[in-house]
């Protein structure tokens, strides 16, 4: 049986963990391990409940100067799981959601579509505006929000890969597994269903980082980026800091005013994730009849609320 293991790393993400954990669920993850360093919204304690009754794996991440929060916190579920057997290994961020065109909509369609040979699948992200939204609120996110950017927008072209066989690759990023232990040209299943081969000389990171605006599709499969959501919430978003950045006293230069702007120009609607949407709030349901999930969930969505507050608009 194919074994399709998911990680992540969270800083203050306490009233969408749920959603986040139950989606990728229903969409047939065996394991979910979620690192979470510096968190002052309950987030890590929400992990560590839903980890005591079962629905994930948690791994507390202690990160120091220097290091980058998202890289020590896969190196520390890589050192205390065994990530390294699983067939396929995906990393997503908790504004990211898989979001399948195959089958069943599945995370094993889409293996499965990769056949034997390929060795990466390598999906573009649909990113989605906050219109209509204004200021944060209780509720799901992949119903709130609908109105996605152009196909086009450059904030599509960043992928995020399912790799085969982790434990080729000396290291993980947050977008693919990089540094092959031995050097070789990967075959690439991308979203439109074409195979391409990597350049074994250069660099993964290099190669699947990012693809190109011309090639960006989602026929087969796409991760549904909710990277601004509401003003408010940017905001907060702004001042937690960067995860994919080593941690220093500078302020976080990319989420600028210029950003959001660019990211807040619906050009159509997209629902097609709403195929989970039943299985999904049962999935919930099940998690919220765990009292110290419930509670500890009520009280991650109050703490956010009040440190959201001062920016609502």
């Amino acid at each position: 049986m194919t074994r399709h293991v998911l990680i992540s790393n969270m800083k203050n993400e306490g009233p969408f963990v749920l959603e986040w954990v139950a989606h990728h669920l229903v969409l047939g993850f065996d394991q979910i391990i979620v690192a979470s360093n510096d968190c002052t919204d309950g987030t890590d304690r929400l992990l560590a409940g839903l980890a005591e009754a079962g629905f994930i794996a948690h791994v507390p991440n202690v990160v120091r100067p220097g290091e980058i929060p998202q890289h020590a916190g896969y190196a520390k579920i890589r050192k205390l799981h065994d990530i390294d057997s699983a067939d396929w290994l995906m990393m997503l961020d908790a504004d990211e959601f898989l979001n399948v065109h195959l089958g069943e909509g599945q995370v094993g369609d889409l293996t499965a579509r990769a056949g034997a040979e390929v060795d990466v699948i390598a999906l573009n992200g649909m990113f989605f505006a906050p219109t209509p939204e204004v200021n944060w609120r209780a509720g799901r996110v992949c119903q709130m929000f609908q109105a996605r950017l152009a196909l086009g927008h450059k904030a599509n072209i960043a992928l995020k890969t399912l790799t085969r066989e982790p434990s080729r690759f000396k290291e993980i990023h947050n977008h693919s597994l990089v540094n092959l232990r031995q050097k070789a040209a990967l075959r690439v299943l991308w979203g439109d269903g074409t195979e391409t081969l990597t350049e074994a000389e250069v660099p993964l990171w290099k190669q699947l980082r990012n693809g190109k605006v011309g090639a960006v599709s989602h026929r087969l499969a796409q991760y549904n980026h909710y990277g601004v959501k509401t003003w408010d919430s940017f905001l907060l978003r702004r001042l937690r800091g960067r995860g994919a950045v080593a941690v220093t006293s500078e302020a976080n230069a990319r989420h600028t005013d210029a950003y959001f702007a660019e990211r807040n120009q619906p050009e159509g609607q997209d629902e097609s994730i709403q195929r989970y949407g039943a299985a999904v709030e049962a999935k919930l349901a099940e998690m919220l009849a765990v009292d110290k999930i419930r509670r500890r969930h009520r009280k991650a969505e109050k703490l956010y609320a009040e440190m959201v507050a001062p920016f609502r608009r």
